[in-house]
C-alpha cells in the first residue's frame, strides 16, 4: 500500500461526511396558506392563523422566540396582519417579519424609496424601503393589498415565496 493511501482515504471520508452540512438550506416555504376570504372588514381576518409558522421560520432561517401576534400597519385603520419575532443574534441582528393585509389604496400611496418592480405576483408588486425593513407590496384585483417584510436582513426571495402563497390563498 502506498504511504499516502490512509491519508487520502481519511480526507475523502471527511469530505463525504461534511458535504451535507455545506449544502445551502432552502428558504422556500413548503406549506400552503389557509384560504383567506375577503370581506368588508380586513381586521376580522386572522393572518397569524392562516400562515403556517413553519413557513415563516423557513424564510427567516431561525425559530421564533414568541408566538406570532396580531399586528396592524403603523398608523393605519382597517389593516390586519401578523408579526413574527425571532432571536437577536450575537451580531445584534434582530430577526423579525410581518405580513399585513391592507386596503388597496395603501399600495398605491406608499412613499417610494429604493423601490423595485416585481413581476409575476398578483396584479402588481414592488419592493420598497420601509421605515424598518425592505418591504414587498402586492396588490390583488383592486380588492386588497398586502405587505411582507423580513429584517434586519431582507429576505427578498422568501418574501416573494410567501407572497405567491398569499395570492393563492386570497379568495
Amino acid at each position: 500500500m502506498h504511504p499516502k493511501t490512509p491519508f487520502v482515504l481519511i480526507l475523502s471520508l471527511v469530505i463525504v461526511i461534511a458535504s451535507p452540512a455545506c449544502t445551502p438550506v432552502s428558504a422556500e416555504p413548503a406549506l400552503p396558506i389557509a384560504p383567506i376570504s375577503l370581506g368588508e372588514d380586513l381586521t376580522a381576518i386572522d393572518v397569524c392563523e392562516a400562515i403556517p409558522q413553519e413557513n415563516i421560520e423557513t424564510v427567516m432561517g431561525v425559530k421564533l422566540v414568541e408566538a406570532p401576534t396580531r399586528y396592524s400597519y403603523s398608523g393605519a385603520d382597517g389593516t390586519s396582519g401578523c408579526y413574527y419575532e425571532g432571536p437577536t443574534d450575537s451580531d445584534r441582528e434582530r430577526h423579525f417579519g410581518y405580513v399585513i393585509l391592507t386596503p388597496p389604496e395603501m399600495y398605491d400611496n406608499q412613499t417610494l424609496f429604493q423601490n423595485e418592480e416585481v413581476s409575476g405576483i398578483g396584479d402588481g408588486a414592488y419592493f420598497n424601503r420601509g421605515s424598518d425593513a425592505r418591504q414587498l407590496w402586492v396588490k390583488i384585483d383592486d380588492k386588497v393589498a398586502f405587505v411582507i417584510a423580513f429584517g434586519d436582513v431582507a429576505k427578498e426571495e422568501g418574501a416573494k415565496a410567501i407572497a405567491r402563497l398569499m395570492v393563492e390563498a386570497i379568495k
